[in-house]
């Protein structure tokens, strides 16, 4: 029973140990690139190297061929109210139970010496913190950024206003998603007639028909493509490891016994 104990007491502490990595640790990586490939000369590119962690996001943004961009968003119109979505609280309400699934997990193992039900529930435990930060980290930083019309062209790329039909016409949006090691590559290709470099008075005749090349209007059209890659982080990849700590010690415990019963099959053997 002792060995149990000490076995158990172990495993928490192991637990413990990567619910640290996990909040000292990066959870995400992302790393992307968007080139505005017509309607700028220069082909102005957007790169953008972002990380989330347990405290905070981090974000670095480099703009290559950057004057044709600054001329073009000094010169639009801004069409219609933007709102503003805050995803920062609930991002840190998700944090916070992901603090809280982390110190209830080691606290079931560490308990599951006592009753073994206790350690189903430290998996169990696991399994939701997990969730969290697979899907519910995700989508808190990132669900705030859509709406029911989908994405569209943006015109403002770097402010991350929401850009839907009032802003652009004729818009199209086309992505690609697959998967690599740990994690995955998103590609997009997004178009449209940015109604912000139109004269008012002609922008209903643009909302009704895009017009032909050389036509008053043909000269706002807009195309945005890139590729967004993301990545779990270390401290993610620490946490998905806990449910190892168990199998490991009970293939050593196993191991233990197996051996026990040879010497001990061997010893009445000589002794006989």
């Amino acid at each position: 029973m002792r060995t149990e104990h000490v076995r158990q007491g172990v495993i928490a502490a192991a637990v413990a140990l990567l619910g640290l990595l996990l909040a000292q640790g990066v959870w995400y990586e992302v790393s992307a690139h968007g080139t505005y490939v017509e309607g700028l000369s220069r082909e102005p590119t957007i790169w953008a190297n972002y990380t989330l962690d347990s405290q905070q996001e981090n974000i670095g943004i480099e703009i290559t061929n950057a004057t044709p961009l600054i001329v073009y968003l000094n010169n639009r119109e801004n069409i219609g109210e933007t709102e503003e979505v805050n995803v920062t609280s609930t991002l840190d309400d998700t944090r916070d139970l992901v603090q809280k699934g982390v110190v209830l997990t080691v606290a079931f193992f560490a308990l599951g010496s006592y009753r073994k039900w206790f350690s189903w529930l430290g998996f169990g435990l696991w399994g939701f913190t997990a969730l969290l930060l697979i899907v519910m980290v995700p989508m808190s930083l990132f669900g705030g950024y859509s709406d029911d019309s989908g994405p569209e062209a943006r015109g403002a790329l770097e402010t991350g206003d929401e850009v839907g039909e009032e802003q652009f016409a004729h818009s199209t949006f086309d992505s690609t998603l697959s998967l690599h090691s740990t994690g995955l590559n998103f590609g997009f290709d997004s178009s449209g007639y940015d109604l912000g470099l139109v004269n008012e008075s002609q922008r209903d005749a643009l909302r009704e028909s895009p017009p032909s090349d050389g036509e008053e209007g043909s000269e706002a059209f807009i195309r945005f493509a890139g590729d967004v890659s993301i990545s779990l982080g270390a401290g993610i990849l620490s946490w998905l490891a806990v449910p190892l700590i168990p199998l490991i010690f009970h293939f050593l415990g196993r191991n233990n016994e197996e051996n026990h019963e040879v010497s001990v099959v061997k010893s009445d053997d000589e002794s006989e």
